[in-house]
């Protein structure tokens, strides 16, 4: 009986669009502006996961951040602290 299982990659990217998965590293610092979408008004919140986790992107704030949700919540996170992945469907004997 064959299984399929998911294989996948993790890969730094320089562009993520709006519905992309994205791997995001421990320890990352996500925050969250007083005006949404505005880095210019401040943090209003952050956060730092304790393990790695898988995140959706959810767009883009300026060049700088990536909108993405986590744990029920949108957060920004910087650009370079966010990987791309890729997956790939194998079939184990």
């Amino acid at each position: 009986m064959k299984s399929s299982c998911l294989k996948l990659k993790v890969q730094k990217r320089v562009s993520m669009k709006k519905g992309d998965l994205a791997w995001l590293p421990s320890a990352t610092s996500l925050v969250q502006f007083t005006e949404e979408d505005n880095p210019d008004s401040g943090v209003k919140c952050f956060c730092n996961p304790k393990v790695p986790t898988h995140v959706l992107v959810l767009g883009e704030i300026e060049d700088v951040y990536y909108k993405i949700g986590y744990r029920g919540a949108r957060w920004a996170v910087p650009k370079h602290y966010l990987y791309e992945l890729q997956g790939d469907v194998q079939h184990a004997s």
